[in-house]
């Protein structure tokens, strides 16, 4: 799966003159050759809507083929489809493209306009979405997950296992170091241990193969601010908290041999350290709106927060969960805004403000008079 920072939505955020292509369909993780095919055929007919769509709306062939190119490049990937999260993002305007694999269950949705559309997986920056760590000598994995998912993230940076920066000493190594997990080989570069110390390894052996470990992830997550949990006996989360730089850790620990437990398993235990965390800040947020709504500010409602964002004005944006873009089972083209009702695409409007003058975006469950957004103000 792919980590979208916030550095990548922002380069999201900006309108522009030419069209803007918003791409979205569900897709399988690492599916069978039928899922796989039935997500291929899945993106070309929304291709194929795309197309349709923009041909009638007056749009020059050659422009509308040179916009999908890219699309059309990843449809005859077989190898992409078979390396799959459970949605696909795909963002693409005239000579520019990206491509996200996601945590979230996505709509099948392709959106024009002079702006990206971004609500469908804006919930990739709240802290709904995490990072697990499983401390462990025999198998380091490093999964993103969110309530209902979780996913292993391939990071060759990272060491999998203790032999994997400790070489064993023995006849079969024939005394020749292997590089490490950090490619470092010869005088320094790998450090021997004897056939049976391996559940044994002495305190500084396993510091620096989890200080190996901490390199590898902190090279993956610089810049991002997704929280990160820690599984692993209480020995081991103390050790890496005392050699961790990267400054999103969560404070709480699964502390526990990860060894024993599935994907799913870490999923709950983290779960339950995020929801905790969630609900004490998203309540402390609602306290604050609430409290600036007593006092004449604060915006509730479409209109009042999309004109604060414009005027950068909103520190947090708040937004509901569900409403909007949910998936129908079939292939929608969103056009350009109609009329002022489409509040989906003025949500999405006054996100990208927010994005674009430095304010931060939080999901929440439910918002005063059911409002599908609202914001608390710098003033």
């Amino acid at each position: 799966m792919d980590l979208m920072t916030r550095a990548e939505f922002e380069e999201l955020v900006g309108d522009g003159d030419g069209t803007r292509l918003s791409l979205f369909v569900p897709t399988h993780r690492v599916g069978t050759t039928k899922e796989s095919d039935e997500d291929r055929l899945r993106w070309k007919n929304l291709l194929g809507a795309v197309e349709d769509t923009l041909l009638k709306e007056g749009h020059e062939r050659r422009d509308v083929d040179e916009l999908l190119a890219p699309a059309w490049e990843l449809h005859h990937d077989g190898m992409a489809w078979s390396h799959m999260a459970d949605g696909l993002a795909m963002y693409l305007t005239q000579g520019w493209s990206a491509s996200y694999r996601v945590p979230l269950e996505l709509p099948e949705l392709a959106a024009v306009s002079s702006g990206y559309t971004l609500g469908p997986v804006l919930p990739l920056l709240s802290d709904q979405n995490y990072v697990v760590l499983t401390l462990s000598q025999k198998h380091v994995r490093v999964l993103r997950g969110s309530r209902d998912r979780i996913g292993e993230l391939d990071l060759p940076s990272v060491p999998e296992a203790f032999e994997d920066v400790f070489v064993a000493d023995g006849p079969q190594s024939d005394s020749v170091p292997r590089p490490n997990a950090s490619g470092r080989s010869g005088a320094g570069g790998a450090v021997y241990y004897g056939a049976s110390s391996l559940d044994n390894a002495h305190k500084e052996e396993v510091v620096e193969f989890f200080r190996e470990v901490a390199r590898g992830v902190d090279e993956h997550l610089a810049g991002r601010s997704i929280p990160m949990i820690l599984a692993g006996l209480p020995e081991w989360v103390s050790i890496y908290r005392d050699i961790a730089s990267y400054p999103h850790l969560v404070d709480g620990a699964i502390e526990r041999n990860p060894d024993d437990m599935s994907a799913d398993d870490l999923r709950i235990a983290a779960w339950d350290l995020v929801s905790s965390r969630l609900q004490k800040e998203n309540q402390r947020l609602l306290d604050r709106l609430n409290e600036q709504r007593g006092h004449g500010s604060g915006a509730l409602g479409v209109d009042q927060t999309l004109t604060a964002a414009n005027e950068g004005r909103v520190d947090t944006l708040l937004m509901t969960t569900g409403g909007c873009y949910v998936g129908n089972g079939a292939p929608q083209v969103v056009l350009p805004l109609r009329s002022p009702e489409d509040y989906c695409g003025l949500a999405d409007a006054a996100a990208r403000a927010t994005l674009r003058n430095g304010g931060a975006i939080r999901m929440v469950e439910e918002l005063p008079k059911g409002a599908p957004v609202a914001a608390i103000l710098r003033y």
